[in-house]
């Protein structure tokens, strides 16, 4: 079995932010915005195509700072302060003799950046949550 690097990138054209250690990504499928008509006395439906959704993309992973909590602490800043509101741009990579792109995706919203409560009381690492509203097409 391979073992690849992996990264996943947020870039607003201002500022590139690779987010550390990333545990999970939930990257769905999108799907459309069909309209189904569905008859009352047949079997059948009639299903009119529509547009593609936009999906939500959510991350999970850990900022972990050997020196304890003020490393931590400023990890946790850099993080807020670099991913941003602004229309961005969010890419998932992996390197096999140069970066080969997986996906990439225009950010239309990003949700909160949440820090739930650490066990370790933010001596050494602490997990986060990222969940973004990207457009599908």
């Amino acid at each position: 079995m391979n073992s690849y690097q992996v990264k996943l990138n947020f870039n607003d054209g201002i500022y590139s932010y690779d987010f550390p250690l990333v545990q999970d990504v939930e990257d769905n499928i999108p799907g459309t915005k069909d309209v189904i008509i569905e008859g009352n006395r047949a079997d059948g439906s009639l299903v009119i195509p529509g547009g593609k959704k936009s999906i939500q993309i959510k991350i999970n992973g850990i900022l972990f700072a050997a020196n304890g909590y003020v490393d931590l602490t400023t990890l946790m800043s850099t993080m807020r302060s670099n991913v941003t509101t602004n229309p961005a741009t969010l890419t998932l990579s992996h390197y096999d003799s140069g970066w080969q792109t997986d996906w990439s995706y225009s950010v239309k919203r990003i949700g909160e950046i949440i820090f739930p409560k650490s066990e370790d009381r933010r001596t050494q690492s602490q997990n986060y949550e990222v969940t973004f509203l990207v457009i599908a097409y």
